[in-house]
């Protein structure tokens, strides 16, 4: 089955397949980048047939079921990548937190008088995980006589971390520079948690954007359609219902016609718009407070299912507040 998957990831990567490694090894996924992709197309097309006959057994719709056989594999591939982006981040966050103390350990063993390749290999303590790998190797290429440009660069291979690359790209350029090794790598580590501390404060000052956006996604939006929706269905029913013979008497101009928008097409509208408001105020959310969207997608849950249970709740206590209303 393996060799099926390969064959179809074959047939149908072209030049993606460089992108497609690269991801991989980014998100730490020790697996061949045809068979993934090949599953993975497999899957997907598993996915879209079982769905589609599925949306047409339950509502019986034309037009839903295209909707699903469209929408599903769209759904399904940003699933894919958003997951091995979301991993990918997540082994970058892990390098980014532990960078400031790998650098500050290899200038201390400089100072202590080490030779470069011992002070690079000593620093790679377990607790730096992924990195103290890649520092590891540098030290090793160093000893073996590689250039220490060349061997340094080694670092930033497997992580997609912009500030790594511009850190080792600092300290290489330090070194061309005439700077002395274990003052550019104190400073470098320095700066870094300086920068880390600038953006906590930051992020906690933009902190009440964050919470104003929650509340208008997750609190207004739903409290503004159960009253809406509400009215609307009140309205709907006095049109059909009220007998308007006096009001023609008097005005024979005068004509109401009942409205054509149904309580089911209204209710329909409103769980549709609470879903996209809240997707998209997740989205808003986790950019704030995080710096990237992609990490809304953990909060989306949570923001719909609150979203929808106030719908409910609103809806039930706007119904018993106006019940003396007898249509």
């Amino acid at each position: 089955m393996v060799s099926v998957f390969n064959w179809i990831g074959r047939k149908i990567a072209g030049k993606k397949i460089d992108r497609i490694k690269n991801a991989l090894d980014y998100a730490d996924i020790k697996t061949d980048p045809y068979s993934f992709l090949g599953k993975n197309v497999f899957f997907g097309f598993i996915l879209t047939f079982v769905v589609s006959p599925s949306t047409w057994l339950i509502w019986h719709n034309l037009y839903y079921t295209l909707f699903a056989l469209s929408i599903t594999p769209i759904l399904f591939y940003l699933a894919i990548t958003t997951f091995i982006s979301m991993l990918s981040d997540q082994r970058a966050n892990f390098v980014e937190e532990t960078l400031p103390d790998a650098l500050l350990l290899m200038s201390a063993n400089l100072r202590s008088g080490l030779p470069t390749d011992e002070a690079i290999i000593l620093s790679s303590r377990p607790e730096f995980g992924f990195l103290a790998e890649k520092i590891n190797l540098a030290g090793k290429k160093i000893s073996t006589g590689v250039p220490f440009e060349d061997a340094f660069c080694e670092i930033t291979k497997g992580v997609n971390s912009n500030l790594l690359r511009k850190t080792v790209e600092i300290i290489i350029e330090g070194m061309k520079s005439g700077g002395e090794l274990s003052t550019i790598l104190e400073s470098t580590s320095e700066n870094i948690r300086d920068n880390k501390i600038i953006q906590k404060e930051i992020r906690s000052v933009i902190l009440v954007y964050a919470i104003f956006i929650f509340i208008a996604a997750v609190v207004t939006a739903p409290m503004l359609y159960a009253i809406s929706t509400h009215l609307a269905e009140t309205l709907s029913k006095l049109s059909k219902e009220i007998s308007i013979t006096f009001m023609m008497s008097k005005s024979p101009t005068l004509s109401l016609k009942p409205t054509e928008i149904s309580g089911g097409f209204l209710m329909i509208f409103a769980y549709v718009n609470l879903i996209i408001t809240s997707t998209f105020g997740s989205f808003m959310v986790s950019l704030i407070t995080k710096g990237n969207e992609k990490y809304g997608i953990r909060y989306i849950p949570i923001f719909v299912l609150i979203s929808l249970v106030l719908f409910y709740i609103i809806r039930i206590i706007v119904g018993a507040f106006f019940g003396a209303i007898k249509i």
